[in-house]
């Protein structure tokens, strides 16, 4: 009686925990069999990585998703991407908002409490800040040209890189606000007044030569 002779299929060497399986059959249908077996295995070694290429990713995400926001928060990333031109927000408590990045020409902030507020790289020409209590905001990079400051409070407000030309300044408190000199020189030019809330004369909250 003839025996065919079994040879086992080669199995891929990346794969470690595969199983070969037997080849019951010779010559070329032994390479055809063979090679379809290969080709199985090396789909089914695809599928795996794969699959724990996902739940890598998924697993990082979900233990950089909350550093993720925290960094973009702290860096003031992110931001409003529908521009505010124009809104009327006067007169309210709009302590927990943040105005990082929005654009903002010409929106109307009178009378609200902008406490702690972030208008960093903010684009605000022409808004008005009349009577806005501005205490702590953060106006850092932001353009404010030719908005009205006048009776608003700054103090301690961080103003690093913010543009200021042709402000109004009426009346304002920059108590404890940190300026560049040349910041510092502009303000003092254009400063009069006495804010009507704290009673702090302008030029002196600006600490400007007498």
């Amino acid at each position: 009686m003839a025996f065919t002779s079994i040879r086992p299929c080669p199995t891929l060497a990346t794969q470690r925990h595969a199983v070969a399986r037997p080849c019951a059959a010779s010559g070329a249908t032994a390479r055809v069999v063979c090679r379809a077996h290969a080709q199985e295995q090396q789909q089914s070694l695809a599928s795996q990585l794969l699959g724990g290429a996902a739940v890598a990713a998924s697993a990082a995400l979900l233990l950089l998703g909350p550093m993720a926001m925290d960094a973009q928060a702290v860096s003031g990333g992110g931001g409003i991407s529908t521009p505010l031109d124009g809104q009327d927000l006067s007169n309210q408590d709009l302590r927990k908002r943040s105005f990082t990045k929005a654009v903002l020409r010409r929106a109307n902030f009178s009378g609200s409490d902008l406490t702690g507020v972030s208008f960093f790289s903010a684009l605000a020409e022409s808004a008005n800040f009349k009577g806005a209590n501005m205490t702590l905001a953060d106006l850092e990079s932001g353009n404010f040209e030719d908005a009205d400051f006048t009776d608003a409070i700054l103090a301690g407000a961080f103003v690093n890189n913010a543009q200021f030309k042709n402000v109004n300044i009426t009346n304002t408190d920059w108590s404890d606000v940190v300026l560049r000199k040349d910041q510092q020189m502009f303000l003092c030019k254009i400063a009069n007044g006495t804010n009507p809330t704290t009673g702090v004369d302008t030029r002196e909250s600006l600490i400007c030569p007498n």
